[in-house]
């Protein structure tokens, strides 16, 4: 079959070492990295035998791989990323290309980034979803590299989430569209085409409520300034993984963002994920995931 699956998650080894010596407030119990208060079951997550295991079951070229979400930690500054990319050098090998980490909301993101660009290991970017706000300089960088950029949720704020799994099974498509909102909103699209984004999960909520942004365009709803780009213009220039558990919403992403922007995406090893991947969607993320090794001044 061929192809790549975008969207697999591993943790660094410099992480878990770390977590063993009780850095970074990290710890491991019982099987589990300990997070924040989240635990993290190491069995599948800390191994990368096993993602070759399900690339090679799955007849695939090799995997992208991010951080959990767990491990995105935007408040632990430059030590902490830097922590996390050197575990992702290590996991970095033909099959397994990997997406660096970025302080996102320190001032040195940008200057982080444009070195990450230039050392030919990693495939773009992983990004959670935080405030975009005030991250041009970040995009300028991005954007001359033409970085694929995975936009990954995080967790949501909202505390009604806290039962039935909700966090996961709504907050997640909901963070996503967020994220997505933000960007199309601040003309990210229009103004940086050359980066490469690609939303998880199928972009979340985002197809099933693009009309209605263009609707708040159209009627110049408070706090909406111009953009250079429709909402369907703007998200024909997003990529999305496949990853939605349903036809007739495949169906919708291939509309909304052309069935040419849909990767396979199957969130290994997560329970959440997929059994398997798309043949014809594994295949068109090759020229995008090639290792970067582009000099950029971050200035």
């Amino acid at each position: 079959m061929g192809g790549w699956d975008v969207h697999t998650h591993l943790i660094p080894p410099t992480v878990l070492t770390a977590a063993h010596r009780g850095e970074f407030g990290l710890s491991v119990d019982n099987g589990s990295l300990i997070v924040d208060g989240e635990r993290l079951p190491l069995r599948r997550l800390a191994d990368p035998a096993a993602l070759l295991q399900w690339v090679a079951a799955q007849s695939l070229d090799g995997a992208v791989v991010s951080v959990p979400p767990a491990l995105s930690r935007y408040d632990a500054g430059v030590e902490w990323a830097g922590l996390v990319n050197q575990g992702l050098r290590e996991l970095a090998t033909p099959q397994l290309r990997v997406l660096a980490h970025l302080p996102l909301l320190d001032p040195s993101a940008p200057s982080a980034a444009a070195a990450l660009a230039g050392e030919g290991v990693f495939s773009g970017f992983a990004l959670g979803t935080p405030s975009y706000a005030g991250l041009d300089p970040l995009w300028r960088v991005l954007d001359a590299v033409e970085a694929f950029t995975l936009i990954h949720p995080g967790r949501s704020d909202d505390k009604r989430l806290e039962s039935f799994y909700l966090s996961n099974l709504l907050g997640n498509p909901y963070e996503t569209g967020l994220a997505a909102a933000s960007l199309v909103f601040a003309d990210v699209p229009g103004r940086f085409p050359g980066i490469r984004f690609c939303l998880c999960h199928g972009g979340g909520v985002t197809a099933a409520v693009a009309g209605r942004w263009q609707r708040g365009i159209d009627q110049a709803r408070p706090g909406i300034e111009p953009v250079s780009l429709s909402v369907p213009e703007a998200l024909r220039r997003f990529y999305v993984d496949d990853l939605v558990h349903d036809d007739a919403v495949l169906d919708l992403l291939r509309t909304t963002f052309g069935p040419e922007r849909v990767l396979a995406g199957s969130d290994w090893p997560f329970p959440m994920g997929s059994d398997a991947v798309s043949a014809a969607r594994a295949g068109a993320a090759e020229a995008l995931t090639r290792p970067l090794a582009k000099e950029v001044s971050a200035s």
